[in-house]
């Protein structure tokens, strides 16, 4: 889902999977031009033919920005995901207070797999010495087998962010 472009190339959220796409949309919830902001919501097919739904953001890094990002990712799952399909949302939230968790908690029946596996958040930035927990990988309808922070190179030297993986099961 390509945000911005430059001279010298272009960023954005990218979701990579070995199963078919089966559509996917990017939706712009930029409030300023400076920093382009995206929820890119896709529908993956698997084996067994049930589709999931996963939405990979970059959310800003002030609370008013995040709350009407927040309110536009919990109206998108509202309208575009059905209640019993399984779903992953991830990403940067840029919440290192987690005000966002006790909302799509209760409001879209999300579990953090980090926290839910290691009763704890994940801190993942900055990635010389990670301190914030702001990204996070939420799921319903999956049970979640692991969730790590890959802290060991060439991991934390390819972004300012420790990345997280997930294995997830249907």
């Amino acid at each position: 889902g390509q945000n911005a472009t430059y001279n010298a190339g272009h960023h954005g959220n990218a979701l990579l999977s070995k199963f078919p796409l089966l559509r996917w949309e990017n939706i712009n919830v930029s409030s300023f031009r400076r920093a382009s902001r995206s929820l890119l919501h896709a529908v993956m097919n698997t084996t067994n033919g049930k589709p999931i739904h996963i939405i990979c953001i970059h959310f800003g890094l002030f609370g008013v920005e995040r709350q009407r990002q927040i309110a536009t990712l919990c109206d998108r799952i509202d309208s575009h995901v059905p209640h019993d399909a399984p779903l992953i949302v991830a990403g940067d939230f840029n919440d290192w207070r987690g005000v966002a968790e006790q909302r799509f908690s209760q409001h879209l029946a999300l579990q953090e797999a980090f926290h839910t596996l290691h009763d704890r958040r994940a801190r993942t930035f900055p990635s010389w010495l990670p301190f914030l927990p702001v990204d996070r990988i939420y799921y319903r309808g999956l049970r979640p087998l692991s969730c790590e922070r890959l802290l060991h190179a060439p991991w934390p030297h390819l972004s300012d962010h420790v990345p997280m993986i997930a294995t997830l099961q249907l």
